[in-house]
C-alpha cells in the first residue's frame, strides 16, 4: 500500500507548506518517543520514500511508517543550526499520547523556508474549565 503526502490547504496559514502522511484511509503521526525526543524539526521532501513495517509490539500492534529525512539540529555551544539525517518514525494517529507527554506532529514541513527563533523555553500551562 502506497504512503501519501497530502498537502496542507493553503488557506490555513500555519499549515502552509506542510504535507500530512497517509496510507489507505489511516493518517499517521511523529511523536516524540520514536524520534529522538522531538518532532518539530523534522522535514518531510516531496521526494521521501517510505517503509511500512508491522510492529505487534508496539501499542498492541500498529503498522510505522519509517523514512530517512532531514531534521533541524541546534546547536547552542556553536551558535548555530545545521540538518542532518535522521530516522522518522511514524505511527497511526489514532495510537498517539499512549506512552507519556511529549512532541507530537501530523503536518510536516515540505521544505525549509524559514527559521522561527525562540528565545525562551515555552512553560506548559494547565487550565481548568
Amino acid at each position: 500500500m502506497e504512503v501519501r503526502k497530502v498537502v496542507a490547504n493553503p488557506n490555513v496559514r500555519d499549515d502552509a507548506g506542510k504535507v500530512a502522511l497517509q496510507r489507505g484511509p489511516i493518517v499517521y503521526c511523529a511523536e516524540w518517543k520514536d524520534n529522538d525526543g522531538k518532532t518539530s524539526n523534522l522535514i518531510v521532501p516531496a521526494s521521501t520514500s517510505f517503509t511500512a513495517a508491522f510492529k505487534p509490539d508496539v501499542l498492541n500492534g500498529i503498522t510505522e511508517l519509517t523514512a530517512t529525512v532531514p531534521a533541524v539540529k541546534v546547536d547552542p555551544a556553536n551558535n548555530s543550526i545545521s540538518t542532518v539525517s535522521q530516522t522518522l518514525t511514524a505511527i497511526p494517529y489514532y495510537a498517539w499520547a499512549n506512552r507519556g507527554k511529549g512532541e507530537m506532529t501530523v503536518w510536516f514541513p515540505a521544505k525549509i523556508t524559514d527559521v522561527d527563533l525562540i528565545t525562551q523555553k515555552v512553560e506548559e500551562k494547565i487550565v481548568a474549565k
